[in-house]
């Protein structure tokens, strides 16, 4: 998601407005007071996407793929479950669904939404019951969620600088999701007793569900607010009137 939200802020502001000098090679200007703005952003977003993978130093965007995470701990329900060193893949390879950036009007608002299949890389420790399973291990973690949309909207206000320059910032952002299917695959469970690891991996990935009901919600408000972090801190470095041509200071 990092990725995607940065190439928004590429698409919609600087390849619509920003001085030739800001534009990579790979993007083609849209204008502004095009009527298929939107299409014309979403095309360009397309074909960026694979370049942004490693980062854009210029802008001081960090790479974004993968994404790491602070540590997640699920405690409830009988089951203590810990990811630690833990970091989201697959976010470069997300298909945007939904963009739309509202400018100029005295509501500014900013909304994306993408899709994709998302995994996750850690070290693991639980102890406890998925439902009635006993479970105990700790070892390497991979988990894979399939069908992950995120839906991110926000508010754009203006701030100024130490130069009295102004500039965007997204607040109060929010975000919603939904998950097709998730499968988890523990490694060292029951210090390594492969049938009653089988077993409990079989019945995880059967009610996944009840699993991914605690644990997406940290991982997914980590990605949105490290993706948030992202955008503001290219915003900090790029004036309203470097970005947006003609745009009304208020």
């Amino acid at each position: 998601m990092q990725l995607m939200l940065c190439l928004v802020l590429f698409g919609l502001f600087c390849v619509t407005t920003c001085e030739e000098e800001f534009l990579p090679s790979y993007i083609t200007p849209c204008k502004l007071e095009d009527k298929e703005l939107a299409d014309c952003v979403r095309e360009q977003i397309k074909i960026s996407l694979p370049h942004f993978t490693k980062g854009v130093p210029e802008f001081n965007v960090p790479s974004i793929d993968p994404v790491k995470l602070d540590d997640i701990k699920i405690d409830g329900n009988g089951l203590v479950l810990t990811f630690t060193q833990a970091a989201m893949h697959g976010l470069s390879k997300s298909e945007l669904t939904d963009l739309r950036v509202k400018i100029g009007d005295s509501d500014e608002d900013f909304k994306l939404a993408f899709k994709g299949n998302l995994s996750l890389t850690a070290k693991y420790e639980v102890d406890g019951r998925i439902l009635i399973l006993p479970i105990q291990g700790k070892g390497d973690a991979f988990v894979y969620a399939q069908g992950v949309e995120v839906e991110i909207n926000s508010k754009l206000s203006h701030v100024k600088d130490k130069q009295n320059r102004t500039h965007f910032k997204l607040i109060t952002p929010s975000y919603n999701y939904t998950i097709e299917r998730t499968t988890f695959d523990l490694k060292n469970l029951f210090n390594g007793n492969k049938q009653l690891a089988d077993t409990t991996i079989q019945f995880a990935n059967e009610n996944w569900r009840q699993l991914m009901d605690d644990l997406a919600p940290p991982a997914i408000k980590q990605i949105v607010r490290t993706c948030v972090k992202a955008i503001n801190k290219f915003f900090s470095n790029v004036t309203i009137a470097r970005m947006v041509k003609g745009y009304k200071d208020h």
